[in-house]
């Protein structure tokens, strides 16, 4: 048997296999002399048909089984066994060639890791989200709980910025045609609403009851322009509920005691709530700002990898953790190809980090993280170590969690981090 190993590019490699008849022989004839000892056949006795009969009925079908087996043990010893090469992801048969009791030839195609250098991390220039939480967000955090005890009056005039209204939304198509059943009835919105979509806001607010006016829900993320037919049913005006310690306690389940408490506790909440919104989003920043800064190929066994796991993550969001019948799954692929790339090439850039600047884990990180998770979740930190330890994948997501946390830590450190306010980086992110 004759191999090879040829550099297809940097990051993936063919091992070339060829094996010539007499090669497989010996396994051939032993798994046919196996196949006859359970092969039964009326005429003869069990274990005694011909061997020539069971080389017929079965000899092509072991014969490729084990050209097969033949093809990975041999990726095995040559590839695997040399530690030349760190292979990543499934290697693929790309070619094989074999009739029975003829040669075999066969390629095997795997990608390894790409070497990577850290480019000047200060050319990457990225936004920062920061928020000052005021009290004036506050308020509105402790209206909302409000609102759910608010008394709704029924007023005349029309809408105001501040109503409670209740409407019929007639969809049009693009014609502006009303399709048949296309109606929702009574539909309820508070107009001082933040979420509430704008071109909605401005047509609602100043219209009189019985009055319709057309509007468009600008379309979103490739999607496009809706088109509906609002009628005005009711207007109400909201009255809340004076926020004494009574209503705190309603408003909190018993929670929260007074006010003042609860907006503490809020203005902590919020305070949270946007630093984790600003990480996330400098975290999302940053990895597509260093995606675009370092250029290298990919083996398409990594990607390949991440499809397997969306393919895999599509089926466990169903009760029966099985994909559909009609499921496509290499139109479902292909739809996230592009997705898999990115994910493994920030996998391979946040790995070239970590090596560089010799990032690990250490005992007092452990230490620090079961802490804070003790503090989130009411166990001791000494019970969530053991816990921890006994569950090996689990500890391993805490250590590679605790790792990207000090990957980014760096990136803040060693980029060029802008700040800018709710509105700033609004516009900035637009810019694209």
């Amino acid at each position: 048997m004759q191999t090879e190993i040829k550099k297809i590019t940097d990051v993936e490699y063919d091992l070339e296999i060829n094996a010539a008849s007499a090669d497989l022989a010996t396994e051939i004839d032993q798994a046919i002399h196996t196949q006859r000892g359970r092969t039964t056949m009326k005429g003869f006795r069990a274990g005694k048909v011909p061997t020539a009969m069971v080389r017929k009925m079965y000899g092509k079908s072991l014969a490729y089984g084990i050209a097969e087996e033949r093809v990975q043990n041999t990726f095995k010893s040559v590839v695997l066994d040399s530690k030349d090469y760190e292979v990543l992801g499934q290697p693929v048969i790309t070619d094989i060639e074999y009739e029975f009791e003829g040669d075999l030839k066969a390629v095997v195609r795997f990608g390894v890791r790409p070497e990577i250098k850290i480019e000047d991390l200060s050319k990457a220039k990225v936004f920062r989200l920061v928020h000052e939480v005021t009290d004036e967000d506050v308020q509105k955090e402790i209206e909302i709980l409000l609102g759910q005890h608010a008394e709704l009056t029924p007023v005349d005039g029309p809408a105001k910025a501040d109503s409670y209204v209740i409407v019929d939304m007639q969809r049009l198509d693009d014609k502006g045609k009303k399709p048949e059943g296309d109606v929702q009835k009574d539909v309820p919105f508070l107009l001082s609403d933040d979420n509430l979509i704008p071109e909605l806001k401005k047509a609602l607010t100043g219209l009189k009851v019985g009055k319709t006016k057309k509007v468009t829900f600008p379309g979103m993320d490739g999607h496009d322009d809706r088109y509906f037919e609002v009628t005005l049913n009711e207007v109400k005006r909201r009255d809340l509920p004076e926020l004494d310690d009574e209503m705190v306690k309603k408003v909190t389940n018993d929670q929260v005691e007074n006010p003042d408490a609860l907006r503490t506790q809020i203005r902590e909440q919020l305070i949270s709530g946007w630093d984790q919104r600003s990480n996330e989003l400098f975290q999302s920043d940053s990895i597509e700002k260093l995606i675009g800064l370092h250029q290298f190929n990919v083996p398409g066994s990594v990607v390949e990898m991440y499809l397997d796991a969306f393919v895999k993550d599509a089926a466990d969001k169903n009760k029966t953790k099985k994909l559909p019948a009609d499921f496509d799954v290499e139109g479902f692929k292909d739809s996230r190809r592009a997705q898999a790339e990115s994910q493994a090439r920030w996998m391979f850039i946040r790995d070239a980090i970590v090596a560089e600047q010799s990032l690990e884990v250490s005992e007092e990180d452990h230490e620090a993280h079961f802490e804070k998770m003790a503090a989130q979740g009411g166990f001791g930190a000494d019970m969530m170590k053991s816990y921890y330890k006994s569950m090996p994948q689990l500890m391993d997501q805490m250590e590679q969690g605790i790792i990207s946390e000090k990957v980014f830590t760096y990136l803040g450190e060693n980029m060029k981090v802008v700040e800018k306010d709710k509105d700033a980086y609004e516009k900035e992110m637009k810019k694209g």
